[in-house]
């Protein structure tokens, strides 16, 4: 493209307020969605970042004490969680008369532009793998499984524990 071409493209970006304003919505529109996705990416990896950080400090918790139990030698655990975390927001409740009967009308309490955060729940932990060197006792094994079942309160069918190899 000539000079000549590009002074001419820019005398008419420059005379035709029109094409100026759809050039300003096109850009503004643009730099909207960017910050959007910006902003909703980064809440999904804070999310995975803290349940990955749950589940690592856990299973290290969890491979700690397993190992301090008499017989298991050296443990390494995985944990497999169901979701993300939960977050349970204040609300108000309010019941309207209206035509058709009562109406209930549930909204988030905001204090300072802020939405109300009661609690946040962690996910569910749905399965353990134990993997430890002292399992092929019955008696370590027994242990192992029940330490881990009050640990995290769960189930036994949700524990899976192997003997690691030598």
């Amino acid at each position: 493209m000539s000079s000549q071409d590009k002074k001419s493209i820019f005398n008419r970006i420059k005379s035709d307020k029109k094409f100026q304003i759809i050039i300003i919505s096109v850009i503004s529109a643009v730099l909207l969605l960017c910050l959007v996705f910006n902003v909703l990416v980064t809440k999904e990896v804070k999310e995975y970042d803290r349940v990955t950080e749950y589940v690592n400090d856990t299973e290290l918790k969890l491979e700690k004490i397993l190992s301090s139990v008499e017989g298991a030698g050296k443990v390494s655990v995985a944990i497999t969680v169901e979701s993300g975390m939960e977050t349970v927001l204040a609300v108000s409740t309010t019941v309207k008369e209206t035509q058709n009967g009562k109406e209930t009308v549930t909204t988030p309490v905001i204090v300072n532009g802020k939405t109300v955060v009661l609690k946040e729940n962690y996910p569910k932990i749905v399965g353990v793998l134990i993997i430890a060197e002292g399992a092929t006792s019955i008696t370590v094994f027994r242990k192992i499984q029940q330490a881990t079942m009050s640990f995290l309160d769960i189930n036994i069918n949700q524990i899976e524990i192997l003997t690691m190899k030598k």
